[in-house]
């Protein structure tokens, strides 16, 4: 990617109208002589040289080896899936990372280094796992994964309980044509919020995971138990996944987006996505989740360095790394990377539209403040959008706020628009699945 220089026009504005201009790279005609103007972001607000921004091709990674605890696990039959491993730094400083792990491809063993399967993996487990960190977006892809609570000799067991004999201390599970029956005697429970349980908080009909290990009877059927977990009860997720790696297309921006803010993405087809999916808060590609940033979100660029929030725009992708929070359905966004920010040259205009010709596919947009007007050439290329959906020149009216993606000229007072984004109030958006859950909660509270 060659190096360039645009400089974009400043105009203070009594209204709160954005009106945004992306120089796009390779521009003619943004000139030098508007750097007395310009309000671009630069490269020394981002701590990084033009050169190293403006050239970058590819994210810097690392090399990382950690042990954590387990805190949870996603979907453990899809080809690629999270893990949220919790690891404590030697100056007390506590770190969830979230690992993203391929099944196929990784190495996922137990203590004794030979091959494990995630469905065998409980929360709390200890683990170690040597990764490639992406030092700019914040993902964690891992190579080699151990998982220190599983020995050689222990099996998973994963099912649903059919039977509860309390005076013998154990139950049955049953998996596909087997029904298993496991010895509790020494083994740790956990269902729900009882941590440790005991067989009474057991229900028939709880969908559970199991690690156990021979009874030495000779039956494969029986087993003793080490720990026994509660995944879910009826329509109540007792081990969620609450932290994920999501994708998505900015729908909703604020006028004037300043942190802390949220906004509205759509989600976009994910290697992490599987279709019923139990444990996916974040909803299936197609349906709009909130986004909240704040100044602990780490906003990244595409290869490399900070990216600010003024240079966000409607129809942007976006990768989140975040946390739901499972009363509101809100992603909280540890890390956000714009993939369609990289090269600077970004400015912030405010503007109204006052005019709308479709015989010569123009829009006149009037600076507030100084009266001055700008003149938006629309070509058969240009995106025409509100809220995330494509829109028609003609749909454009005199009164319309909008932030165009284009190539200024100050001299002609003119933009090429690349793309017109007539913004609007911001949707409502309701996280469905998170509320079925807390429906679902209460339900089973009130039985």
């Amino acid at each position: 990617m060659k190096k360039f220089t645009s400089v974009l026009l400043v105009l203070s504005f009594v209204v709160s109208l954005p009106f945004v201009v992306r120089a796009q790279e390779g521009s003619e005609e943004s000139t030098a002589a508007d750097a007395s103007y310009s309000e671009e972001v630069t490269a020394e607000e981002l701590g990084e040289t033009e050169t190293e921004i403006n050239t970058a091709t590819e994210e810097e990674a690392q090399a990382v080896e950690e042990t954590g605890t387990l805190i949870e696990i996603g979907n453990t039959t899809a080809d690629e899936t999270t893990v949220v491993v919790r690891t404590t730094e030697e100056d007390g400083t506590v770190e969830d990372v979230t690992l993203e792990i391929e099944t196929e491809e990784d190495d996922i063993e137990n203590n004794d280094g030979q091959e494990s399967d995630l469905d065998e993996w409980i929360a709390g487990d200890s683990i170690t796992y040597e990764a490639e960190e992406n030092t700019n977006s914040g993902s964690t892809q891992a190579i080699r994964v151990r998982n220190h609570a599983i020995r050689g000799t222990d099996v998973g067991r994963n099912g649903w309980i059919t039977a509860i004999r309390t005076d013998e201390n154990e139950v049955d599970v049953v998996w596909g044509k087997d029904t298993y029956t496991l010895n509790l005697d020494g083994a740790k429970l956990v269902a729900g919020v009882k941590n440790p349980a005991t067989i009474s908080d057991l229900k028939v009909g709880d969908r559970v995971r199991a690690r156990v290990y021979e009874d030495s009877d000779g039956n494969k059927l029986t087993w003793n138990t080490k720990i026994l977990v509660v995944l879910r009860r009826g329509n109540v997720l007792f081990m969620r996944v609450t932290r994920w790696v999501a994708r998505g297309q900015i729908t909703y921006l604020p006028e004037n987006p300043t942190i802390p803010t949220t906004i509205t993405i759509e989600i976009l087809p994910s290697k992490f996505y599987e279709k019923s999916d139990v444990n996916n808060l974040i909803g299936a590609p197609g349906e709009k989740i909130d986004v909240y940033i704040d100044e602990t979100t780490h906003m990244r660029r595409k290869y490399m360095g900070r990216s600010l929030l003024k240079e966000f725009s409607e129809g942007d992708t976006v990768q989140v790394i975040g946390r739901i929070n499972e009363d509101t359905g809100v992603l909280h966004a540890k890390y956000i990377r714009n993939t369609d920010i990289q090269v600077l040259g970004v400015a912030r205009h405010i503007g109204v539209v006052t005019m709308v010709s479709a015989s010569s596919s123009t829009i006149t947009a009037t600076d507030s403040a100084t009266a001055k007007e700008w003149t938006i050439k629309v070509s058969s290329a240009t995106e025409l959008q509100k809220q995330g959906e494509d829109i028609a020149l003609t749909d454009i009216v005199a009164g319309d706020k909008i932030r165009v993606i284009g190539s200024a000229n100050k001299r002609l007072m003119t933009i090429n628009a690349k793309k017109v984004i007539v913004l609007g109030d911001r949707p409502m958006v309701v996280n469905k699945r998170v509320m079925e859950l807390k429906e679902k909660r209460k339900q089973t509270k009130a039985q």
